[in-house]
């Protein structure tokens, strides 16, 4: 009985120490939690509720519409249709084999695609950003824990490789990075929104906590360009690109009187719709305004301007071109045929190199330099298009005489496509240069004053004959009259010499009794039926001024006999 209760008031004593050691843990563990709890509550309270909002309470985009781009008759050009993005946090994603299936059809992957993206340890991965709605929706009702959408805007465009050079492309995240989605983009674009959200550990939206900003859509562009020219210009070039085997070709229609482009494209041209749209820099760029080459006979009609304008010569004067040659540095420039004694108008209506450089030497460098730069060769045409060049006109107290003599027909300088037909607006308005514009306006251009009506008068008839008995018969136009000229020069090789390669151009204006428009048509190394340009570009101008005149129900003039225009006249000098 005694060695019981000893037993027994040991066991008590050693469970009342053990109750002491117990409270002694429970106790400091207290303080170390109320020690943390003080911690992160007060001294890492900040930290720790920045972490928490990082997990679950984000802030997401709203992606404002973008503005459509549409042409003068509202046709569209450019919209914006909406797309999801299905996003993948794979570090809580929970998936089925079943569901891997139904997903991978859904987003038109592989099986082992869309393992590879699934397996990828960020918090953030893309399975597919261009998702039609339908299926965004398919995709979320599979309930995948980690998978979300995100909604977005696709770009559309129409009209496909005929506006392409013109309106340019977007990029997948939607920034413009051509044409005039690029050069317009802050308006298009508009002003994107947020929200702030608060998603779960598996990234599904729980709840929506607060609108902060509310998207500002980005505004339309109306362009001047008619969806009908500009898809009659791009036939015409496909088919004279095609028949010659040229490299490529270009066409822009002005509107004289408004300044107006209404038509601007390049063959061979891309799908803006396709991936393939970025393969080839050649294919993309806007030639009509990007690309500078050598005039050639096109700038005589200027030369021209600047003799008669300076009173040197007259249309009737007569210009000795029998040598048949002229020394221009270590060049010996020719005619394509004996021309003799012939009138200006003769000059103009032939073509004769000769005749435009013996022209030219009546009037001083600066004046023909000016002459040039008032019509505006060699500087860009303030039309505000990405990639725009201005050509090249060296200052005339830099030229020497082989300078002066190259300039009159065409070489030594350069301009682009644009800048040819900005120049010949001069002649199509009395005189006057217009501003050009992409924009639809409402109010004709105030022209600025280049040369006299009188002399701008004289050089329209000059490029009426030119038309009508010159080397542009190919350019007529049924019932009305047409005035132009034709260039073709050659091409410099890499070694810096002049080669066998061409480009061949023509530039006109139609009606002459009253200009309405201006077009200037480009190809570039014709190699097949010819390399003039009156054969490989006349037909392109044809097609698109027929088209032009027709759908603007401009009045015929064609019935007016050419020789009731012009004034008989008689030779009064030879130069």
């Amino acid at each position: 009985m005694i060695n019981t209760r000893k037993k027994q008031t040991e066991f008590f004593e050693l469970s009342k120490i053990r109750r002491r050691f117990v409270l002694l843990i429970l106790l400091s563990m207290f303080l170390a939690l109320f020690s943390r709890a003080i911690y992160v509550q007060g001294i890492q309270k900040d930290f720790y509720q920045k972490e928490a909002r990082d997990r679950s309470d984000r802030t997401v985009k709203l992606h404002a519409y973008r503005g459509k781009i549409i042409d003068r008759n509202n046709n569209v050009f450019a919209v914006s249709t909406p797309i999801e993005e299905i996003i993948v946090n794979p570090s809580v994603l929970v998936i089925t084999v079943k569901q891997k299936n139904k997903l991978a059809r859904l987003l038109s992957l592989s099986r082992r695609d869309l393992e590879k993206r699934l397996q990828k340890k960020k918090e953030f991965v893309y399975l597919n950003r261009q998702l039609s709605p339908k299926k965004a929706a398919q995709v979320m009702a599979l309930k995948i824990p980690g998978i979300s959408s995100k909604k977005k805007y696709k770009r559309f465009y129409p009209a496909k490789e005929i506006a392409a050079h013109l309106v340019g492309f977007t990029g997948i995240d939607g920034e413009g990075l051509e044409g005039i989605e690029y050069f317009s983009n802050k308006l298009l674009a508009g002003e994107p929104g947020k929200k702030r959200i608060l998603k779960d550990i598996s990234g599904r939206i729980v709840d929506k906590i607060q609108d902060v900003k509310i998207p500002r859509d980005g505004q339309d562009i109306q362009l001047s360009i008619d969806k009908r020219l500009q898809y009659t210009a791009y036939r015409a070039l496909e088919k004279a690109v095609e028949k010659h085997a040229a490299i490529s070709g270009s066409a822009i229609l002005l509107d004289a009187k408004t300044g107006e482009i209404l038509a601007m494209t390049n063959y061979p041209s891309y799908n803006p719709n396709t991936k393939e749209k970025s393969k080839s820099n050649n294919f993309i760029r806007n030639r009509v305004v990007t690309d500078s080459f050598e005039p050639g006979s096109t700038i005589k009609p200027i030369s021209v301007s600047a003799a008669l304008e300076s009173k040197s010569i007259k249309p009737n004067s007569i210009i000795d071109t029998s040598a048949n040659y002229y020394k221009v540095g270590k060049s010996r420039i020719t005619d394509t045929h004996k021309y003799g004694k012939i009138s200006v108008t003769e000059v103009i209506q032939k073509s004769s190199n000769i005749g435009a450089i013996l022209i030219g030497e009546k009037v001083s460098h600066k004046y023909l330099w000016n002459t040039l730069n008032n019509f505006g060769i060699g500087k860009k045409t303030g039309v505000s298009f990405p990639g725009e060049v201005g050509g090249k006109l060296k200052h005339y107290k830099n030229w020497r005489r082989t300078d002066h003599e190259s300039a009159t027909f065409g070489y030594g300088i350069s301009t682009s496509l644009i800048q040819l037909a900005h120049s010949y607006t001069v002649f199509a308005n009395e005189g006057k240069i217009k501003q050009i514009s992409l924009l639809k306006k409402e109010d004709p251009s105030i022209g600025q004053r280049v040369i006299s009506i009188k002399t701008s008068n004289q050089m329209l008839n000059m490029l009426e004959s030119v038309v009508k008995d010159g080397t542009a018969e190919y350019a007529e136009v049924n019932g009305y009259r047409v005035a132009g000229k034709t260039g073709t020069s050659r091409k410099l090789g890499p070694d810096g010499k002049y080669g066998q390669k061409h480009i061949g151009s023509f530039v006109g204006i139609a009606p002459v009794s009253n200009p309405k428009f201006v077009i200037a048509v480009m190809i570039d190394e014709p190699s097949i039926g010819g390399y003039y340009g009156g054969t490989v570009a006349g037909p392109v101008f044809s097609t698109l001024m027929t088209e032009a005149l027709k759908i603007y129900s401009i009045p015929q003039d064609g019935f007016v006999e050419a020789d009731e225009q012009k004034r008989e006249t008689k030779p009064d000098s030879i130069i």
